[in-house]
C-alpha cells in the first residue's frame, strides 16, 4: 500500500439525511405560512364582519330615527289644519269609514272604507288646507351624519289608484275600475322597450281578480283576517302590494313592479301607481273586551278614552254611513251599492302622476290636452306666493345650516288646487263641454291625503371620487288621523327592509325637459352634492359623464 494512501472514507448514518431535513423544513415552512396567512386572513375576515355588521345596525339606527322624525313631520304638517276641520271635515271621514266598513260587510272589500267622508268634510269646510308639492314632506331630504346620510321622503298614497276597487260590492264601479287599471297599465311604460301592450295588461289584471278569490285553496288551512267577508268567503284580499310579483303574468315582465330610469327619464313602475293601503275603515275593536276593560275601569275610579272614530255608546262618529244606514248596523234588504267614492278611493290631483290622471277617464271623455294642462298648472310657478315670500322676510332658498336637513336647492312655490273645484282655474278643464263628465271627474278625485309611505335610504359613501357606496333601503305605511288634537300617526306597514329602485316622479319630463346644467349651477357645492347623492332623485341614477356636466367639484 502506498503510504500516503488513506482508508476509504466511510458515511455516517446521517450522511444522506441532510436533503431530506431540507426538504421537511421548507414544507413546514410553507404549512407554517399558510396557517399564520389563513389566521390574518380570517382575522380581516372576522374584524371587515365585524364592522360591516357595526356599519348595518347604524344604519339601521338612523334609519329608525328618522323614521320618526318624518311622522313627526306629518303631523306638524296637520297641525296646521283648520280647527274646525277636524270638528266637521275630519270627523266626517272618519265617520264616514266606519260607515263604510259596517254597511258592506267589509272595510277592505267595499274598497271605499272612507266612503262619503271627504264629501261631507269639504262641504262643510272649503276653506280647509290641503296636501300639495308645497307641503314640506314632499320632497326628499338628507339627514346627514358624519359619513353617513339618511334620505327621507314622504310618498302620499293617495296620490295612486287602490286595487281594492276591483272586489268592490258595487258591481258597476268594480268594472269602471278594471278599465281604469287596464289603461293604467298599458300606458306606463309607453314609448319605451318595456313598454305593456294592452291585451298584457288586460291579462295581469284578471289574474290579480282572480288572485283575490284563490280558487282551489278551499281545503286549505288560512287564518282568520279583519277583511274576511262572511258574504263573500271566497274572497281573499292581498294583504301586501308585493303580491303582485306572484302573478304568472308577471314573470314575464318583472321589471314592471319597481321603478325605472332608462336614458335620463323616469319609467313608474306599479308600486308608484297602485295602492291597497287608502281604503281602510278605523277600526273600533271588539265590543266586549272594550266593556270589560270600562268596566275594570270604572272599578278603579278611572277611565278609558273612547275608541277612535267612535262617540260614547259606541255609535260611530259622522253618524249614518254612505249608503243610509247606520254605522254598525246591517243594510236594508232594498238598498242599492253604494259607489265607494270616499277618500281613499279619490285620488289626490295636486300629487297623482300623469299615468294615474289619464287613466281614470277616456281620452274620448278626457282629452290628453285636459290632462296635459292640469299637469302644467300645478307646474307653474306662483309668483304672488314667492313675492309674498320676499316681502314676509323670507327667502325662496331652502337650504339649512351644514349638519341638519339637505335639500334640493331653491325652494319655488307652485300653483296648487285648494279643492277639486279650483280645477275651473284650468281654461282646458273649463271648457269641456259635458258637465256631467266635468262632474264625474272631480268627484274622482280629491286635495287631500292621509296614508303616506315613508321611504328611508340610508348611504354610506366608500370612496366618493370612484362612487362606491353602500345603500340600504326601508319603508313604512302609515295612516294620519286627525283626531282633533296634536293627530296620531297609525302604523299599516311597520318598518320593512326594500329593494328596488324607486324615485320621485318627474312631471312633464316628455314636454319640456330639465335643463340641468343650468339648474346646477345656480347651486352652491353643497346642494350640488346633496341632489347628486339623492337616491331618490333622478340624476343619482345618471351615467358619471352626464352628472359631470350638470355639477363641477370646487
Amino acid at each position: 500500500m502506498h503510504p500516503f494512501a488513506t482508508a476509504p472514507h466511510r458515511r455516517g448514518p446521517a450522511a444522506g439525511q441532510d436533503g431530506i431535513a431540507l426538504v421537511l423544513a421548507m414544507i413546514f415552512s410553507i404549512l407554517l405560512y399558510i396557517l399564520v396567512a389563513e389566521l390574518v386572513v380570517a382575522g380581516r375576515m372576522v374584524r371587515a364582519t365585524g364592522e360591516n355588521d357595526a356599519l348595518l345596525a347604524r344604519m339601521r339606527t338612523q334609519m329608525r330615527y328618522q323614521l320618526q322624525e318624518a311622522e313627526s313631520q306629518l303631523l306638524g304638517d296637520l297641525a296646521g289644519a283648520a280647527e274646525e276641520e277636524a270638528g266637521a271635515g275630519g270627523a266626517g271621514a272618519l265617520g264616514g269609514a266606519l260607515g263604510g266598513a259596517a254597511g258592506g260587510g267589509n272595510p277592505l272589500a267595499g274598497a271605499g272604507g272612507a266612503a262619503g267622508g271627504e264629501g261631507e268634510g269639504e262641504q262643510t269646510d272649503p276653506t280647509t288646507t290641503c296636501d300639495s308639492t308645497r307641503d314640506s314632506w314632499f320632497q326628499p331630504v338628507g339627514h346627514p351624519d358624519s359619513d353617513l346620510t339618511v334620505y327621507t321622503w314622504a310618498e302620499d298614497e293617495n296620490r295612486k289608484l287602490n286595487i281594492l276597487a276591483l272586489w268592490s260590492p258595487d258591481e258597476k264601479f268594480a268594472e269602471t275600475t278594471k278599465e281604469r287599471l287596464v289603461r293604467l297599465i298599458d300606458r306606463l311604460r309607453e314609448d319605451s322597450e318595456y313598454d305593456v301592450t294592452r291585451s298584457d295588461a288586460a291579462r295581469l289584471v284578471d289574474e290579480l281578480i282572480e288572485w283575490g278569490k284563490r280558487s282551489g285553496t278551499e281545503s286549505m288551512p288560512r287564518p282568520r283576517l279583519k277583511s274576511d267577508d262572511e258574504k263573500q268567503r271566497d274572497l281573499t284580499l292581498p294583504l301586501h302590494l308585493d303580491e303582485l310579483m306572484m302573478l304568472p303574468v308577471m314573470e314575464q315582465m318583472p321589471e314592471l313592479f319597481f321603478d325605472k330610469v332608462i336614458d335620463g327619464k323616469v319609467y313608474l313602475g306599479l308600486e308608484s301607481v297602485l295602492t291597497l293601503w287608502t281604503s281602510l275603515g278605523i277600526d273600533p275593536g271588539d265590543p266586549e273586551k272594550v266593556a270589560r276593560q270600562r268596566a275594570q275601569a270604572a272599578a278603579r275610579g278611572e277611565s278609558v278614552p273612547e275608541a277612535p272614530g267612535q262617540q260614547a255608546g259606541g255609535q260611530a262618529a259622522g253618524g249614518q254611513a254612505a249608503g243610509g244606514q247606520a254605522a254598525g248596523g246591517e243594510a236594508g234588504a232594498g238598498d242599492e251599492p253604494k259607489q265607494p267614492d270616499g277618500l281613499g278611493i279619490r285620488i289626490n290631483v295636486n300629487t297623482a302622476s300623469r299615468q294615474v290622471l289619464r287613466a281614470l277617464f277616456p281620452s274620448e271623455k278626457i282629452p290628453d290636452r285636459v290632462i296635459d294642462a292640469i299637469i302644467k298648472y300645478r307646474n307653474t310657478v306662483d309668483e304672488e306666493a314667492m313675492e309674498a315670500a320676499q316681502e314676509g322676510g323670507g327667502s325662496t332658498t331652502d337650504i339649512t345650516d351644514f349638519g341638519s336637513d339637505m335639500r334640493l336647492g331653491e325652494d319655488v312655490k307652485y300653483k296648487f288646487f285648494e279643492t277639486v273645484a279650483d280645477l275651473e282655474n284650468v281654461e282646458e278643464f273649463a271648457q269641456l263641454p259635458d258637465p256631467e263628465v266635468k262632474t264625474a271627474f272631480q268627484e274622482a278625485l280629491t286635495t287631500k291625503s292621509e296614508v303616506f309611505s315613508i321611504h328611508l335610504a340610508a348611504l354610506f359613501k366608500r370612496n366618493e371620487e370612484k362612487r362606491i357606496f353602500l345603500l340600504r333601503r326601508a319603508r313604512s305605511i302609515v295612516l294620519r288621523v286627525d283626531d282633533g288634537a296634536d293627530g296620531l300617526i297609525v302604523p299599516l306597514v311597520p318598518y320593512e327592509e326594500r329593494v328596488g329602485l324607486r324615485v320621485l316622479p318627474v312631471d312633464m319630463q316628455d314636454e319640456e325637459p330639465v335643463d340641468r346644467v343650468a339648474m346646477y349651477a345656480e347651486m352652491d357645492n353643497f346642494a350640488q352634492e346633496e341632489r347628486a347623492w339623492n337616491p331618490f332623485l333622478i340624476d343619482f341614477y345618471l351615467p358619471e359623464h352626464q352628472r359631470e356636466q350638470f355639477y363641477q367639484r370646487r
